[in-house]
């Protein structure tokens, strides 16, 4: 019998039954019936017809195939499935076909004479500038000349942050003064950390460090683009005293250096999230802490740089002791697909096919040529619209102007094989390390053995496709108090008090030890992904929440 959650009361059901592999193995010492069907088991495992590891009867098949559905469904069976059908295979070929012509037309479009693309660019103004929308203020940055916009305060701002190229202007246009800070990795690579000192901006220093990291194909630009200054949670934290650091992935804008490879060798982008937990995120902090001279410090991290830290304190221990508190927005550790039918198939192609579709350096290069040449309202288009095909991601809760910045400063660099690691993490539904071959059983993340720090609050929007929370908190050990909210338009509409997983029936519960271990969980109601960082209402729903928790 398979050993039973720790967490019961925090886990469905189907997590705590038998493996499948075990439901099968006690069938088949039943009956010496042979199948008639074709299975896939794990990655390289098939069950044919006749094969002897499996003798069942058409009724025990049934059985089988409804507890495969349900224990998939629940993610704990993953990685066996029926033979792929005809329409998967025409699913396959579609996505082949979309990622094929889109490379065709990036090249041709490349080769275009700028002439030709500054027409282009005019004609999107005109067309843009007929469609009226709720917005006058984008209304007259669509019909203004680019001159006329610097002249207008708020489309001037809008407009100056857009073209901002760097942290250190992006910053200057907000008022504040950094520092570039270069970390060096065991590996090899050369880190750029940005630093917001209180002391170099008007500030009192507190003595106390905050460490940012941001997602996949991001950068430490996304923190800090709000239009509006206040909105910007680390110039905040910064205002109240404390030391901010902004991390960057190998492989982004501001971290492309190695000591031995040039970015445009192989070698140079052969890493996976394994290589963010192994060395990026435990010698970032090792940095911040022996410049600060301090013992620990908070950790904040977005989308991935949420599953950086889990994964890497699962396998360097000895952070536990360096970070007082841990933040969480966003954290997406096991997402469970596209909502796109026929774009989720490429999460099914084998890595050898991906890597020869994309290469083996750069995810989608493509996106900073597009970025450079594009009209901005149209740019706009260009990600809403994947983001909703990929996620369902409507993005509704972002105003049009914030987009505009935004979206100009989301995407960076990084491997492709990064990507593939996370098609394997959405394939097998298990938080685990990159798979190097289908033979070789992947090592899964010992999240919720080996995490020993005592606060934790989790931000996530409850309309995020990304981000499973039931799933998340049976990656976590247990709290001695947890508190899990949801939230709409600013007011509490549910909250559930537990102390040592029995439900607490209080109005607000105070925690007299403050050693004790803590998680808070808010769940934000008709939010999604990246709401949480650049919606209009993130003042109250991040940055209000997040301050709480660290006074």
């Amino acid at each position: 019998m398979q050993e039973e959650s720790k967490t019961p009361n925090r886990l469905p059901p189907k997590l705590r039954r038998r493996s499948v592999s075990q439901q099968v193995e006690s069938i088949s010492r039943a009956t010496p019936m042979r199948p008639k069907r074709s299975y896939s088991v794990g990655e390289g495992t098939r069950i044919e017809e006749n094969d002897p590891f499996l003798d069942v009867n058409e009724n025990q098949i049934s059985d089988i195939e409804s507890l495969l559905e349900a224990e998939q469904e629940s993610g704990v069976v993953s990685n066996i499935k029926p033979e792929m059908e005809w329409s998967e295979k025409l699913n396959n070929a579609l996505s082949i076909t979309l990622i094929v012509l889109e490379q065709v037309i990036t090249s041709i479009t490349f080769l275009l004479p700028e002439s030709l693309i500054n027409a282009f660019t005019k004609l999107s103004r005109f067309i843009f500038s007929h469609f009226k929308t709720n917005d006058k203020k984008y209304d007259d940055f669509v019909s203004k000349s680019t001159a006329s916009l610097i002249e207008d305060d708020v489309l001037g701002k809008v407009e100056r942050l857009r073209k901002q190229q760097n942290f250190t202007q992006i910053c200057e246009q907000h008022g504040f003064k950094e520092e570039s800070h270069l970390v060096h990795t065991p590996d090899g690579f050369k880190l750029t950390l940005h630093r917001l000192k209180p002391e170099n901006n008007g500030f009192k220093s507190n003595g106390k460090a905050v460490y940012f990291q941001h997602g996949l194909l991001m950068t430490s630009d996304v923190w800090v683009v709000m239009l509006d200054k206040d909105d910007n949670l680390p110039f905040r934290l910064c205002e109240l005293g404390y030391d901010v650091f902004l991390g960057n992935n190998r492989g982004n804008k501001y971290s492309n250096k190695h000591e031995k490879y040039n970015s445009d060798r192989t070698e140079y982008w052969d890493f996976s999230i394994d290589e963010f937990a192994m060395y990026d995120i435990p010698s970032s902090i090792d940095y911040i802490l022996k410049l600060k001279q301090i013992p620990s410090l908070t950790y904040i991290g977005f989308s991935q740089g949420c599953s950086q830290i889990l994964s890497s304190i699962s396998i360097n221990n000895d952070l536990n002791e360096k970070i007082e508190r841990l933040i969480l927005i966003a954290p997406a550790t096991t997402p469970k697909g596209l909502k796109n039918r026929l774009l989720n198939s490429i999460i099914n192609f084998d890595p050898t096919l991906i890597y020869m579709l994309f290469g083996r350096k750069i995810l989608m290069k493509s996106v900073m040529f597009w970025r450079k040449i594009t009209y901005p309202p149209m740019f706009v288009k260009l990600i809403d619209l994947p983001n909703d095909l990929l996620f369902n991601w409507k993005s509704r809760n972002i105003n049009i102007m914030q987009k505009l910045v935004s979206y100009y400063h989301l995407y960076s660099t990084t491997s492709v094989k990064c990507v593939v690691h996370w098609f394997q993490i959405i394939k097998s539904k298990k938080f685990q390390m990159y798979q190097q071959k289908d033979y070789f059983q992947p090592f899964q993340y010992p999240t919720n053995m080996t995490i020993n720090v005592r606060k934790l609050l989790i931000i996530y929007g409850m309309s995020d496709s990304l981000v499973d929370i039931d799933i998340l908190v049976g990656q976590l050990p247990d709290f001695k108090h947890m508190l899990f909210t949801q939230v709409k338009e600013g007011a509490v509409v549910g909250r559930k008090h537990l102390v040592d997983n029995l439900e607490i029936d209080v109005e607000d519960m105070e925690i007299e030890d403050s050693s004790l271990s803590e998680l808070r969980v808010f769940g934000i109601a008709d939010h999604e992904h990246l709401d949480l960082l650049w919606g209009e209402r993130q003042k109250s729903n991040v940055i209000d929440n997040v301050i709480e928790f660290l006074e």
